[in-house]
């Protein structure tokens, strides 16, 4: 059979360039392309047909070339698929549905929606004309489909229940045949040009927002590969592409075991590969000095911090426990290490009002006035269909009415709370931006009068140089 994996598309029906990550959210950036994330279960889904399956299996990523459902659709009719997997989003399951069906129609084929948008409403996608939803996390599941297994005793199937866990060492490289990783340098935040990559999966906390937590995997776990399994991929890579000069570990919470980070931070010294530069997903309530050190010591340079909130009461009402107090420690010790620091914030989040996400840009901008954060990220707090954000908002009727691209945290909000509607928390999101852009500009013009002031005591001491003849 011929089988073509599909990433979702990659303009908006306004001309909006997406960004797509599912997993957590997808949003769109405006009339220019930004960069595109690795689709990275997609990408190990098609890795697996192609090991464990004799089908023709195909990756094509809509996202990255950056097409409209219209060019999409004629793109994959083209290649007139038996079947077609796809994973779209809340914001673009409109679209993304409709080039599913365009195919289908003019190729009768097999169409099968996967991701947690059809995870949370599997009855509406199949009603919607999609054949088959696979929900959780799916890889093997559509594995076991394309084999030909009973889908209706098939678990992961709607509506058989959804199947366990997997075990990541099972898995080979993700995709990168059909597609370059390489292409997919240049996300934000990135200083090098690094291939994203997955030592792991899963956080081990309930974050009421959390699509990982609530719909990819249904319960807080936490897995890690075989660190020998990670070392053999970062060779494999730096040997195929040899312009890499680093990587972006991209999961959840690379840091959640001390143990495994700091075995692999061993074994990565141990090979070699500490002249690479690493950035990584992680959790400041895990990491402490003998961490932190050994991952600056492996050549890690940036950590990416879940901070969201200043706000007891609105950590409280997200189900995320946060301490300010060990959150400056931890910065101050990543400093003295060398490390980088970016910090993810958010507001509009359960619990929130415009005086506590205040709290939120106050701390904002003393994080960065202090130099313990050089890189960071606010967003509204969206609620993705399957959290327990979404039912509270649906269940107390603070959710408005709209669509689904609606659902964009970087752009809109789509929460009215009693006295805090959505228009004020996109005017806490604009101000909360404007303060970082005021912080990034006053540290810039402090290191350019730094750099101008060195000049000119340069200057003056070649001059006292010459005038004493040395």
């Amino acid at each position: 059979m011929k089988i073509i994996i599909a990433n979702s598309i990659g303009i908006g029906d306004q001309g909006q360039h997406i960004v797509h990550f599912p997993s957590r959210w997808t949003a769109s950036v405006g009339s220019r392309k930004a960069f595109t994330y690795y689709p990275y279960e997609l990408a190990y889904l098609s890795a697996l047909l192609k090991r464990d399956t004799a089908h023709d299996v195909r990756f094509v990523d809509g996202n990255f070339l950056q097409l409209d459902a219209a060019r999409y659709a004629d793109l994959l009719c083209g290649l007139a698929p038996e079947w077609l997997v796809m994973e779209p989003a809340t914001m673009t399951y409109p679209q993304d549905l409709r080039v599913a069906l365009a195919v289908k129609k003019a190729c009768a084929t097999k169409v099968v929606f996967c991701g947690p948008h059809a995870t949370v409403f599997p009855k509406e996608t199949l009603a919607d004309g999609v054949d088959y939803v696979c929900t959780g996390e799916y890889e093997d599941t559509v594995l076991s489909l394309v084999r030909g297994a009973d889908p209706g005793s098939l678990p992961g199937v709607y509506p058989v229940p959804r199947a366990g866990l997997l075990d990541l060492d099972i898995l080979p490289f993700p995709e990168d045949e059909d597609i370059s990783r390489w292409d997919y340098t240049g996300i934000w935040g990135s200083d090098y040009r690094e291939i994203e990559m997955f030592a792991s999966r899963g956080c081990r906390m309930s974050c009421v927002f959390c699509v990982c937590r609530h719909v990819y995997y249904g319960c807080p776990n936490w897995r890690a590969r075989r660190v020998e399994s990670v070392i053999e991929e970062i060779r494999y890579l730096k040997n195929k592409y040899p312009a890499m000069e680093g990587v972006f570990f991209d999961e959840e919470d690379h840091n959640a075991e001390k143990s495994f980070v700091l075995a692999l931070t061993a074994a990565i010294r141990k090979n070699g590969l500490d002249g690479l530069k690493y950035n990584a997903m992680c959790g400041y309530w895990t990491l402490d000095r003998e961490m932190i050190e050994a991952m600056a010591g492996a050549g890690y340079y940036k950590l990416r911090i879940g901070i969201e909130t200043a706000s007891l009461v609105v950590a409280k009402a997200m189900q995320k426990p946060i301490d300010i107090p060990r959150l400056k420690a931890v910065l101050k010790i990543a400093r003295s290490a060398g490390m980088k620091m970016y910090g993810t914030f958010t507001v509009g989040a359960p619990g929130s009002t415009r005086r506590e996400d205040l709290k939120t840009v106050r701390l904002v901008k003393e994080l960065l006035d202090g130099q313990l954060l050089q890189d960071l990220q606010i967003s509204i707090c969206t609620p993705q269909p399957g959290t327990p954000f979404y039912r509270y908002v649906v269940d107390n009727g603070y959710l408005i009415d709209g669509e689904w691209n609606d659902f964009d945290g970087g752009v809109r909000g789509v929460v009215d709370y009693p006295g805090y509607p959505h228009t004020r928390i996109e005017e806490l999101l604009r101000l909360g931006r404007r303060v970082t852009n005021y912080a990034f500009e006053s540290r810039c013009r402090g290191e350019r009068l730094l750099l101008k002031e060195m000049k000119y005591l340069c200057a003056g001491i070649r001059l006292r140089c010459r005038l004493w003849g040395v």
